[in-house]
């Protein structure tokens, strides 16, 4: 007789076409496709997919799958916000070292926002105006006491 034998599955462990739907579906393709990408009949494949996400083992695997992805993507993230750390840091080291605070501060702000310290409109760097008084306005009197007070830590 030539009869399919029932895929056996140990614990752990899926059959290569629920592996295969889990990878599929990984990807963001919807579960009728990634269903029909692992073989199952187009015309159940709907039924199919919604079947596999009740499964433990097959949810289990894809939240794997997600984390991983997720991990990937954020070690990515960071290794472009380091590149980018390093070659905001001699602009920094230039414009202190030239008395360029506004620069200088410029620079931090951007690293701020790039490791996501600062968001949206929020800024370090005081933008003009008088301060409100009737003495004279220096705006580089808070970048020379913070960028001083980065020199220290």
């Amino acid at each position: 007789m030539d009869t399919p034998t029932p895929s056996l599955e140990t614990e752990g462990t899926l059959s290569t076409r629920h592996e295969t739907f889990a990878q599929a579906f990984a990807t963001g393709v919807s579960g009728a496709e990634a269903a029909r990408m692992a073989g199952y009949a187009p015309a159940n494949a709907s039924h199919q997919a919604s079947e596999l996400l009740r499964r433990p083992d097959v949810a289990g695997r894809l939240a794997g799958l997600q984390a991983a992805a997720f991990a990937e993507q954020a070690e990515k993230r960071a290794a472009a916000a380091g590149a980018l750390m390093d070659k905001l840091e001699p602009v920094y080291d230039a414009a202190l070292n030239a008395g360029d605070f506004d620069t200088a501060m410029q620079s931090v702000e951007l690293q701020a926002r790039i490791l996501g310290l600062v968001h949206g409109g929020a800024t370090l760097r005081p933008r003009g105006g008088t301060g409100g008084g009737a003495e004279a306005y220096d705006p580089e009197a808070g970048h020379r006491e913070f960028l001083g007070s980065l020199d220290d830590a």
